[in-house]
């Protein structure tokens, strides 16, 4: 009996016929039916037109997908799955059993999807890409910080749109939006500390690929389109971060400069909540460390973890 993934395998961005894909499965045309409502129940974005068959959503980051595109050790140990809890989860499970730096999971839909401070990511088929990284750094926990920065650096690179709201929020232009920007995409990094080491780190990253309902596959903002899928976006986000992970042990100079060069906080008013309380001021830099410099009320305050709001437009 041929299962839901074998038929997944079979999927790419191009319509196949119905009858096509049961002599090339073996199974009749009602199980080939069955078996795709099955993988959108599962969250898999499958398409279907009448007279044309069936597809996945173009762009979307299947395995044999992404390792067409893929350079580098990031992406080797892969998987692309429909409906879960949460990416973090399932990777942390992966990393508890020894899996190796640079492994990736990536889901169409998460039901416990969570961002920094408790927040909740919500995360549509087809019309966003969530995923998580295995790292194990070797470096030491005073570093650790400066991880953010590289993975938003990455993202800010791969999608090729934007700026970075620190530490590594990705914000576009939007005139239409309240503060004068629009959130497209972010990254949790959760770490397991061992002693004085790092045993392992796990970046949870969501991009809203399209606005909700937008059919295109492009990343779709205003009236501005850049026609790149989501297992582009993937593979360019796996390669950048693989890089600049990498420059970490040579270049933070460079990281950091490239960093404030991408910076839409920098030079702006914010209000910082921290865990000490409120800071209002003007970012004026970002420390060797990764900690955000604001000045306020003739005082200079470095700020190591809080959440960042612009303040006016941008």
């Amino acid at each position: 009996m041929v299962n839901v993934l074998e038929l997944l395998a079979c999927l790419h961005d191009q319509y196949q016929s119905g009858e096509a894909l049961a002599q090339r499965l073996g199974i009749s045309r009602v199980a080939v039916w069955k078996q795709v409502a099955a993988l959108r129940r599962a969250g898999y974005p499958v398409q279907t037109q009448k007279g044309k068959g069936y597809r996945l959503m173009p762009g979307a980051p299947t395995p044999l997908a992404l390792e067409t595109l893929r350079s580098g050790r990031f992406g080797q140990m892969y998987a692309y799955l429909g409906t879960v809890s949460s990416t973090q989860d399932i990777l942390k499970k992966w990393a508890l059993d020894g899996a190796e730096e640079g492994s990736v999971v990536v889901a169409e839909r998460q039901v416990r999807g969570r961002g920094r401070r408790g927040r909740s990511w919500a995360s549509e088929p087809g019309n966003s890409l969530t995923f998580s990284v295995l790292l194990r750094p070797q470096l030491p926990l005073s570093s650790l910080a400066l991880l953010p920065l590289v993975a938003g650096l990455a993202l800010c690179e791969a999608c090729g749109v934007g700026g970075l709201k620190w530490p590594n929020d990705l914000l576009v232009a939007d005139p239409k939006a309240e503060m004068g920007y629009r959130k497209m995409g972010g990254i949790l990094l959760e770490a397991q500390i061992s002693g004085e080491e790092v045993a392992y780190v796990i970046l949870g990253v969501g991009i809203n690929v399209h606005r909700s309902g937008h059919s295109k596959p492009e990343i779709a903002f205003l009236d501005e389109f850049v026609a790149i899928s989501r297992v582009h976006v993937l593979a360019r986000f796996l390669q950048r971060l693989e890089t600049r992970y990498a420059q970490l042990h040579y270049d933070l100079e460079g990281i950091l400069r490239e960093y404030k060069a991408k910076s839409y906080t920098l030079g702006q008013q914010v209000s910082v909540r921290t865990p000490r309380g409120q800071i209002a001021g003007l970012a004026t830099d970002v420390a060797p460390d990764g900690s955000l410099l604001v000045a306020s009320s003739g005082q200079m305050h470095r700020v190591g973890a809080g959440d960042v709001q612009l303040v006016g437009l941008l």
